[in-house]
């Protein structure tokens, strides 16, 4: 019966995808960096190649899984950072998917020697599409087999739309604080001729970063690392909060996910733990989702697994990294 109402979600979310379009997220955000802003892109020494993948209610068949690849690149002479991602959703017996590919662009201002500003900016090209020969409606469960069922279907099983995205960032060696505004040109989220469009979403988070050893005597870094993201899209509102403590090559982190206030069962939506590994140039990551909402354990919880490689390049001059945790 759970999985049933799981399914039933599933497919009331593809087919009402205008009136309740919310994008996916990831509990290792910071592992996922373009995802999270434009900024990030060339926030590092050189250059990036990062892969995530995300499995959502691993207990329902066929559920919520997100995949994404992103590559970003230091141009340190330019002060500047340029990126590709690509992503994709996939959810539900009718394959819903949300595709979306970009190209990214930072630039970084250095106000005072100890204080970065970084405003970025993003360019997407974004498909949805979904599958509804393989959809099983209400009025085709009387009769076993199905009729066919007696709603519309669309001319299409794929829509197209551009969409753009721009952040700022303000960082020093050990805290950073940014926010994002994407979905700026609310693309089309409906398969029907109808106004149904993509809200905007906002998102808020920082960070700092407690050093206990490490950088100064040796270049093993042992650190505790306490961050915060903080997402608005249409009437969802979520907060991320947690920490991450370094003893290098491990990492650990522990987060919780919910509203402060607000109703009691939305509170709480899920306790997150986090293990990272970091083996030279490079870094993996996995997490659990112990899902704590109505949902219950029924739903399996989610697992999710990243891993990102840095190709460092030799600099003429002095440039600081974002002092964000990798997991």
């Amino acid at each position: 019966m759970f999985r049933r109402f799981l399914l039933c979600t599933i497919i009331s979310f593809a087919l009402n995808i205008g009136a309740c379009a919310q994008d996916s997220h990831f509990t290792q955000f910071y592992s996922n960096p373009m995802y999270l802003g434009p900024s990030f892109a060339g926030g590092v020494p050189g250059q990036r190649a990062v892969v995530n993948y995300r499995n959502q209610w691993i207990g329902v068949p066929h559920g919520f899984q997100t995949y994404g690849v992103s590559w970003d690149y230091n141009m340190t002479a330019f002060k500047s950072g340029v990126g590709l991602v690509a992503q994709r959703d996939q959810a539900g017996v009718g394959n819903f998917g949300n595709t979306r590919i970009g190209t990214l662009y930072s630039y970084d201002f250095t106000p005072t020697p100890d204080i970065h500003i970084r405003p970025g900016l993003g360019f997407y090209v974004q498909q949805i599409s979904l599958n509804f020969f393989n959809l099983t409606f209400g009025d085709q469960l009387a009769l076993d087999p199905a009729p066919p069922s007696s709603l519309i279907y669309p001319g299409k099983s794929s829509v197209w739309d551009i969409d753009v995205a721009t952040s700022v960032m303000a960082y020093s060696y050990n805290a950073w604080f940014g926010v994002t505004w994407d979905h700026m040109l609310r693309p089309v989220n409906s398969f029907y001729n109808d106004d149904a469009r993509t809200p905007f979403k906002f998102s808020v988070y920082g960070g700092y970063r407690y050093i206990t050893k490490g950088f100064l005597m040796s270049k093993i870094e042992q650190s505790v690392t306490a961050a915060f993201n903080f997402r608005v899209q249409g009437e969802y509102k979520q907060l991320d909060l947690g920490f991450y403590f370094m003893n290098e090559p491990l990492s650990f982190g522990f987060w919780w996910r919910g509203m402060p206030k607000g109703k009691v069962n939305k509170r709480i939506d899920a306790l997150a733990f986090m293990i990272g590994y970091k083996f030279d140039n490079i870094s993996v990551g996995y997490s659990y989702d112990f899902t704590i909402s109505r949902l219950g354990i029924g739903s399996g919880g989610s697992h999710e697994l990243s891993a990102s490689i840095l190709l460092k390049t030799i600099a003429r001059k002095k440039w600081k990294a974002l002092p964000c945790p990798t997991f």
